[in-house]
């Protein structure tokens, strides 16, 4: 049996190829699972969001529908890791998306550092998005396609809040700052967090030590010109309520 390596985030793909239309799948989610119990991804073609919890990957899709993909259904862009707290705590008074960020801020050692957070409880409200599929290549980047994301919100719904805090200096790479994909208890519901407000949320947080990265190496990421911009426009994206 292969040993699991916690306490390291494992990447596949480049977070401003993404943004600027790789939206193929390239990686499957049976070898993506084989990485980690716990993270984020784009699915193939655009076709929503990747949430994996517990070593589940679901994929919450632009209709509202969330589904259980195959092993064989690939990724664009994961980062996931084996999920180990060292760091565990309530935020028990009611909070929105910024004071539960300051809260875990004030755990946080510094800001250079990486860690994976889970957040788990009755949230008040959640408001999540996620992308339909694209269809014809030359694929749009992103942001110029923001328009089409669906946006969903729900109200006194139980689940989990999966993600990350990475620094600064992965940005390009990866987006820096916090970035959260919601699951719902019963698995019905999730996406791309975009807001959220609650109370006595069991907070976890998992300290990564190292990081490595994979690419695909084929031949639409080795024709790719990267853009610093396109890593600026995500951001805004990402935070977008």
């Amino acid at each position: 049996m292969k040993s699991v390596k916690y306490n390291q985030l494992y990447q596949h793909g480049i977070a401003d190829a993404f943004i600027g239309g790789l939206y193929k799948g390239t990686l499957s989610l049976e070898n993506l699972k084989s990485k980690g119990d716990f993270g984020l991804g784009a699915p193939d073609m655009l076709d929503g969001e990747l949430t994996l919890l517990d070593g589940q990957v679901y994929q919450t899709k632009a209709t509202g529908q969330t589904v259980i993909p195959a092993d064989q259904f690939k990724s664009s862009l994961a980062f996931v890791t084996f999920f180990k707290p060292d760091r565990v705590f309530t935020i028990k008074n009611k909070v929105d998306h910024q004071k539960a960020l300051q809260e875990i801020n004030k755990i946080l050692p510094g800001e250079n550092a990486m860690f994976a957070i889970k957040i788990t409880g009755k949230f008040a409200y959640v408001k999540t998005r996620a992308f339909p599929p694209v269809e014809k290549e030359p694929f749009p980047t992103l942001t110029s396609i923001a328009d089409r994301q669906k946006i969903f919100d729900f109200s006194n719904t139980e689940g989990t809040l999966v993600g990350f805090y990475l620094p600064e200096y992965l940005n390009g790479i990866n987006v820096k700052g916090f970035h959260f994909h919601f699951i719902s208890s019963d698995k019905k519901n999730g996406g791309h967090v975009l807001d959220f407000e609650g109370e006595n949320l069991k907070t976890e947080i998992a300290p990564l030590e190292s990081f490595r990265l994979e690419t695909s190496g084929n031949k639409d990421f080795q024709n790719f010109q990267f853009e610093t911009k396109n890593n600026e426009s995500l951001e805004l994206l990402e935070k977008r309520k």
